[in-house]
């Protein structure tokens, strides 16, 4: 199977088994019209663009300038630092369909954690942005 299919299948699967409390009844959230089920999370107006926008990262991101598996590791950190559980689930499901090692994962989420903390600290502490910027020329 290739790695653009357990892509597709591990997140239609993620999003075909969640559930919106809807009162006291609960209802499936709606498959999308494309082949990506979160096209169908979208606007019906804006559907098309969404499946265009999600087509060109798989594309351009996920199978881009860097390999499929830092590029998904990339995103554990991202995910983790914007605390989101849906897509740690599913790109630590896409990491380990690339080949991401148990140690890689955490690798990569130990660096959220470094980025979180330092940032923590400087903000927290009012770091003087003028001598950071010294510290890190561009």
């Amino acid at each position: 199977m290739s790695t653009k299919s357990v892509f597709v299948a591990a997140l239609t699967l993620l999003i075909s088994s969640f559930v919106i409390a809807d009162g006291h009844k609960s209802t499936e959230i709606h498959q999308a019209k494309s082949s990506n089920p979160m096209v169908g999370l979208h606007p019906d107006a804006n559907q098309a663009a969404a499946a265009a926008y999600y087509k060109a990262v798989e594309k351009n991101v996920f199978n881009g300038a860097i390999p499929l598996k830092d590029a998904q590791l990339a995103a554990i950190s991202a995910s983790v630092a914007a605390k989101c559980f849906y897509c740690i689930s599913a790109h630590t499901a896409m990491a380990k369909a690339a080949g991401a090692t148990d140690e890689e994962i955490k690798t990569a989420v130990a660096i959220a954690a470094d980025v979180a903390l330092n940032s923590s600290m400087l903000y927290g502490n009012q770091f003087d942005m003028e001598a950071f910027m010294e510290m890190f020329p561009q």
